[in-house]
């Protein structure tokens, strides 16, 4: 295995204009600096003055491109444009090189629901928006449970316009690895975002396109790496407002017909929240998001019914990801537009009244999330309109204990959103620092029992850093299955004899794995020997991949 970096319809170019800058206090000092009267032993003919963006919001001055203004007055405080002048990060980079980068991407769901420890997380908007970057949504639940997007049709996004009234702004700052006329996957702020400024380093010609679920790509027409600053604009009311008091009729039209082979599990969740079509739309959303809000992590995978849907939503184990798979099948099935979002740390669903989508955190945030820190404001959403339980582990609660902590709360664990996609982290290392182990939900190993064989599906020679590797395969022993066991994943190479480990799975009750592993974005490049490992279970004892 070898480990390798990861990798708008009208036509725009990026402009770069002459920046509008106010020029007196510069003349001013020329003048001094010509005058024959001034004694230049002890005269500061030059000084230093850091940025003030109280000044540039006053003088409404512009980046030194002149594209984007300086600085933007927000809920959350005074923002400061990204230095547009800076080269792209080769290092970091929104790439289109795999699969979930592209608008095939679909989303399959799991029945992992312990709760994870630490997750890496990259955030390139100001104010920062962490943990609710939007990297990918998904609108469409297919026979088997998974996630698609139902449209997708790639639509060009316009360039320009002002701020309207009731909407916020924010700057966006990312480097992309452009591929010839394909689309890369970029991250946005929320549904129904508008792009108002867009530069670009270097000079690039670029269309930025959406999907029907609102996902962003750009398409270039060279293969190169750019780096993309842009302010963009979105309704404040997207991030937290009521739903509007309309009629199922009303939104009849923008839900498609659902699986019929998910109609008799659907009536059997929404029986246990308590929601029918005899209700208003907003009321059985609020049922549902209380319903929802109220799982709880476990260390025992639910089952025993066969369907991973009813498995989750009647158990009410799971965190983020496993909430929002549920509330995404639910919403559908009773007549509610939804949508589930995922990044490299948090999930969450939007809901659409017919007039705005409504973000909606359902909570099950990992315990801490690992980000950097820097001086920019924090977001400020309004008020939640729903209520939490005693027991509230928000997103934005978990954000919040990172940045008291200084976004570092220790060893990153994949397990945030099962199948995301990771984005760009802000720093790379020589070395990994590998994750604590998942903690295991088996039995005590028998120490006489046979020591477990572990068996490998295919697996792809090139790995990228920060995106998921999908592994399956089985543990058996003595012939046997080795149900409900940890599966620890490692890489090894001579730098790294003893194994890095990446991440864990478990076997299902066939003893059968599979799930994605992120690969950190700190490992080191290089070839790699792929290595699983066991502690073994009640019926099995512990063993590794030969």
């Amino acid at each position: 295995m070898r480990v390798a970096p990861p990798p708008f319809p009208a036509r725009s170019r990026v402009r770069r204009a002459l920046a509008r800058l106010p020029f007196v206090p510069f003349v001013l000092a020329a003048t001094i600096a010509l005058s024959g009267t001034v004694d230049a032993q002890s005269t500061i003919l030059h000084e230093f003055l850091p940025p003030d963006p109280q000044e540039n919001l006053s003088w409404s001055t512009t980046t030194i491109d002149g594209d984007l203004p300086a600085a933007v007055q927000t809920p959350s405080g005074i923002a400061t444009a990204p230095d547009p002048r800076r080269p792209p990060d080769a290092r970091n980079l929104y790439g289109g090189s795999t699969t979930d980068d592209t608008p095939e991407s679909t989303y399959e769901p799991d029945r992992d629901t312990r709760r994870p420890n630490v997750e890496n997380y990259e955030d390139p908007f100001t104010p920062s928006t962490a943990p609710f970057k939007r990297l990918r949504a998904f609108d469409a639940v297919l026979d088997d449970y998974t996630l698609a997007v139902r449209d997708k049709t790639l639509r060009p996004i316009p360039i320009g316009g002002a701020l309207a009234p009731g909407e916020e702004t924010f700057y966006g700052d990312f480097s992309v690895g452009l591929v010839p006329d394909q689309p890369v996957r970029i991250p946005n702020v929320g549904p129904g975002t508008r792009l108002l400024r867009l530069s670009s380093n270097p000079e690039t010609r670029i269309e930025v396109v959406r999907d029907g679920a609102d996902n962003w790509f750009v398409r270039g027409h060279d293969r190169k790496e750019v780096r993309l600053v842009v302010q963009l604009g979105i309704p404040r009311a997207t991030f937290g407002s009521a739903f509007a008091d309309v009629g199922w009729s009303e939104l009849e039209r923008l839900v498609p017909p659902q699986p019929t082979a998910h109609r008799v599990a659907f009536a059997q969740v929404a029986d246990a929240i308590g929601i029918s079509r005899a209700m208003r739309p907003r009321d059985a959303l609020e049922k549902m998001v209380s319903y929802f809000r109220s799982f709880e992590p476990s260390d025992d995978p639910p089952r025993g019914r066969e369907d991973i849907y009813l498995d989750l939503a009647l158990t009410r184990k799971g965190v983020c990801r496993h909430r929002s798979f549920a509330f995404l099948v639910t919403a559908l099935n009773i007549g509610l537009p939804a949508r589930m979002v995922v990044n490299e740390a948090h999930a969450w669903v939007e809901a659409f009244d017919g007039s705005i989508w409504h973000r909606i955190d359902l909570g099950g945030a990992a315990l801490n999330m690992e980000s950097q820190q820097d001086d920019r404001p924090a977001h400020q959403p309004p008020p939640d309109p729903y209520a939490w339980p005693d027991n509230q582990d928000s997103g934005q609660e978990m954000a919040d204990r990172s940045r008291q902590s200084g976004g570092q709360s220790g060893n990153a664990q994949n397990g945030g959103t099962n199948g995301s996609t990771p984005s760009p982290s802000a720093t790379t290392s020589s070395s990994a620092t590998p994750p604590e182990p998942a903690p295991s939900a088996t039995e005590p190993v028998d120490p006489n029992a046979p020591p477990a064989e572990i068996t490998v599906g295919e697996v792809g020679r090139d790995v990228r850093r920060g995106l998921p590797v999908i592994l399956r395969g089985e543990v058996k022993s003595g012939g046997s299955a080795c149900p409900n066991v940890r599966v620890d994943v490692l890489l090894r190479s001579n730098t790294a004899p003893e194994g890095i480990v990446v991440g864990s799975l478990s076997t299902d009750d066939r003893g059968a794995y599979n799930g994605p592993v992120v690969i950190p974005r700190e490992l080191s490049l290089g070839e790699y020997e792929l290595v699983l490992r066991t502690p073994g279970g009640a019926r099995c004892g512990a063993g590794e991949t030969k």
